[in-house]
């Protein structure tokens, strides 16, 4: 009887949080989409405005361990940049740094785009690109939760989220775009892709092997997790890893 109620309360709690979290990406895609309220956010000593409804990851520990790592001058990548939190931290923070900010899910980049846009931002470079093992196009599963899209459906459906619908986005590799001389190398390269890591980094290998940047990465499951220490062991990088944050360099 015990168990029974224990999986009711479970259950209802799930309900409850989905009913919540829905509500609020719903009402954060009509924020942006109108710009109608833009608070005021603070990550350490920066400071700028987003339309999310609240400071979601200002209090990071991989944000702050990059924005204390941020050189003047330097270059950073932000990969699954999602409405710019990272970027927007480290735009604010060091004016004369440059941010590339990479997020695949078109309505989720119109998000990211119209925050730095609120800013004035002009040290930012914002990509549609996905990032992966090889550039070409893949199927990017977007969630009800839209920080869970994911080019992993499972990922994309995780916590009581669902996959909202699909749709073919283009990818790119980092050792490609790198190569191309469009953007600097990356001194700092942060990655939260949702379960993509291995081959977020199995495409940058002649980056980590050549440049060498700092790497700020959130691991989501063991597998990913397995993949990318394997990667970034064999660049002959040393990983310091807290509960889902790893920096390594």
């Amino acid at each position: 009887m015990l168990r029974s109620l224990r999986g009711v309360g479970r259950s209802l709690f799930r309900t409850g949080r989905s009913a919540v979290f829905s509500a609020y990406y719903a009402a954060v895609r009509i924020n942006h989409r109108r710009e109608l309220y833009a608070p005021r956010k603070r990550v350490g000593d920066a400071e700028f405005r987003s339309y999310e409804l609240v400071n979601k990851h200002g209090r990071d520990l991989l944000l702050g361990r990059l924005l204390t790592n941020c050189a003047p001058g330097a270059t950073v990548y932000d990969v699954g940049a999602n409405t710019g939190t990272y970027t927007l931290a480290v735009a604010a923070a060091r004016p004369d740094a440059s941010v590339v900010a990479f997020e695949p899910n078109p309505d989720v980049r119109e998000q990211l785009a119209t925050n730095v846009r609120r800013n004035g931002f002009e040290n930012v470079a914002v990509r549609g690109e996905g990032v992966g093992d090889r550039s070409g196009t893949r199927t990017f599963y977007r969630s009800t939760y839209d920080e869970l899209g994911s080019f992993r459906r499972a990922n994309a459906a995780g916590w009581e989220a669902r996959v909202r619908d699909a749709v073919e986005v283009p990818v790119v590799t980092l050792d490609d775009v790198v190569a191309s001389g469009e953007v600097p190398p990356p001194d700092h390269l942060k990655v939260d892709v949702e379960g993509f890591g291995g081959e977020v980094f199995d495409g940058a290998r002649e980056t980590l092997e050549t440049h060498r940047p700092t790497v700020y990465f959130e691991p989501h499951g063991r597998e990913e997790a397995s993949a990318v220490a394997s990667i970034l062991d064999a660049a002959g990088y040393s990983i310091r890893t807290r509960p889902g944050a790893w920096v390594a360099e």
